[in-house]
């Protein structure tokens, strides 16, 4: 049984190794924002639907920082900013209260 237990648990490191592989390495970790001024960017964005780059703190489910970048929209229902990718057509469910930074990204024409 113990022989069992320990295969799962090299399974499940492998995978959580292999897939974080996928996702890039964030090499630019913006400083912590304060919290009025995320609400107050974030209201802006969501307003004027701009293209934004939102830095999340680690979480249970992630260990370390996150990135994601696309338009940003308040859930109706409660308090996750959904975030959808312009060219992947992705839709991320952030919590509001996970957000380390927040930054306007410019289009390239």
């Amino acid at each position: 049984m113990n022989r069992l237990a320990e295969n799962r648990q090299s399974i499940v490191h492998y995978l959580k190794k292999g897939y974080g592989s996928l996702f890039p390495s964030i090499t630019n970790v913006q400083p912590q924002m304060p919290k009025e001024q995320i609400t107050t960017f974030l209201k802006q964005a969501v307003k004027n639907r701009f293209l934004v780059a939102i830095q999340v703190n680690p979480t249970s489910q992630s260990e370390s920082i996150s990135e994601f970048t696309g338009i940003a929209y308040f859930s109706p229902k409660t308090t996750q900013v959904i975030i959808k990718s312009e060219l992947q057509s992705i839709t991320y469910l952030i919590n509001a209260r996970d957000i380390r930074h927040i930054r306007r990204l410019y289009r390239r024409k």
